[in-house]
């Protein structure tokens, strides 16, 4: 069983429970993390850019089927400072036992009503080199990825799915899906997921509004398509580790 916990970006310590888990696992999920203002703020922020009434230089089509805005921090305020990260960077100074944690990476990821394309298996770490990293690589785990539901989201329309505990161990062998094999935007995922991983333990990781989950670059992970019947699926995320060097991952 994994452990789901509230927080609030007013409430960002983890009990030993919370922080054992993370170890094992790979991932958490928090059923609260904004508060009701914020969660307001940044919903609104995301549909200033999804609309265009911002103008953002990162938006794109990630492996030309889902819509990815990167860095949305460089276009709109809400993104370049909330409680949200703050807390993040709280929890991922916590979790790591370290002070040296910034956030390192941005992004949005839009499935609205209809969105057909799936965010294949796959591990952030595999994007740490063109066009993917080598199968077998050590996977250091130093960055964290925290996925922020701006939506109510399930399997249905295309909430995270995690594999526990595969994160220590060497990395996948990846494949490109879509995309220039060469280019940023590319869509990787786990060769023949099927037979590499244990799927029958996938975990849903179901949230509220204004929940998220936090996993780490060698976590498995998934999100399928959007077949609600009316239901958005904004998801806001950003990556909080040591400066320098790392794989942003799809975001999913």
């Amino acid at each position: 069983m994994t452990a789901r916990i509230s927080t609030s970006t007013r409430t960002t310590q983890l009990a030993a429970a919370q922080l054992d888990t993370w170890e094992r696992d790979g991932f958490l999920v928090l059923d609260r993390f904004l508060d009701p203002d914020l969660l307001a703020a940044l919903r609104a922020g995301y549909d200033d850019i999804l609309l265009g009434r911002v103008a953002a230089d990162g938006d794109r089509m990630l492996g030309g089927r889902i819509r990815q805005v990167m860095c949305p921090s460089t276009a709109h305020p809400v993104f370049a400072d909330n409680p949200a990260v703050a807390a993040g960077l709280a929890i991922a100074r916590r979790v790591s036992g370290t002070a040296q944690a910034h956030r390192t990476f941005d992004m949005l990821i839009d499935k609205p009503v209809g969105h057909r394309h799936e965010t294949p298996w796959h591990q952030d770490a595999a994007y740490g080199a063109h066009p993917f990293a080598a199968p077998g690589s050590a996977i250091h785990n130093g960055t964290i990825q925290f996925w922020v539901a701006l939506d109510d989201v399930d399997e249905e329309n295309g909430c995270m799915q995690f594999l526990p505990g595969r994160h220590r161990e060497p990395l996948l062998e990846h494949h490109v899906v879509s995309g220039r094999p060469d280019g940023d935007e590319r869509l990787l995922a786990v060769v023949q997921p099927e037979e590499r991983l244990d799927l029958s333990r996938r975990v849903v990781a179901t949230l509220p509004a204004g929940g998220c989950t936090l996993h780490a670059e060698g976590t498995p992970h998934y999100t399928g398509p959007n077949v609600s019947a009316g239901r958005a699926r904004r998801a806001y995320i950003f990556n909080v580790g040591p400066v320098g060097p790392h794989p942003a991952g799809t975001g999913a």
